[in-house]
Order: structure tokens, then sequence, then C-alpha cells
């Protein structure tokens, strides 16, 4: 049912240093910058980097961690959505809104 991890999104310290540095080091375009959240373009599939200030669940999840991943997304057909978030609702990873987690609390979710 899932085709492709669509994002990985990173929680950061500094939001404008990594900017800089996915930005100017590795030569990553910018797909979008929101203040708090910017998200760049990696061949097709997509890197946030947020301010903690930014996803409130993503970072009580890191459990005290000034860093780490928020959360995945996962690329899936979008027929097969909803048989695969009632799978995971009645396996009892649902977290809030149209979002999972995994064994570990972490989260994801899915991008049709």
């Amino acid at each position: 049912m899932i085709n492709a991890i669509h994002a990985v999104i990173l929680i950061v310290k500094d939001l404008e240093a990594q900017k800089r540095f996915y930005r100017d080091v590795l030569g990553l375009a910018i797909a979008g910058d929101y203040g708090d959240a910017v998200f760049f373009d990696v061949g097709g599939q997509t890197l946030g980097l947020f301010a903690k200030s930014h996803h409130a669940e993503g970072t009580a999840r890191l459990e005290g961690a000034a860093k780490g991943i928020s959360h995945l997304e996962f690329s899936i057909d979008a027929s097969k959505r909803a048989a695969l978030e009632e799978r995971l609702r009645e396996a009892g990873f649902h977290a809030y809104r149209d979002n999972f987690c995994d064994a570990d609390g972490n989260l994801f979710h899915f991008a049709p």
C-alpha cells in the first residue's frame, strides 16, 4: 500500500542555520518557506525543517531532545488511504487528526 517516503520532517534547534546549510552548502532548492518551516525539494521528495514552534505535537514526541525527526510522510495510492488508516485505528496507532504513530510513538501520515 505504501509506495515511497514522501517527506522527512526534522525539528531543528536553529532554523536559519539549518536553512543556510541545506540551501547554500548542499545546494537544495527551497520549495516553500513559511517562516517557522522550510521545505526543500530532494529529487521529487521533500525534506522539511521545522522550528519547535511549528509543530507542538512533533516537538513533544522528541521526549526532551533539542532536535530530531518530527514525522515521516509516506506516499500512497489515494484509493488505499481509507483502508490503511482504518487498519491503523483498529490496531490502536491513531495519534491525532490524520496522523498516526508507530510502536515507539514516532509520528507519520500519508500523502496520496
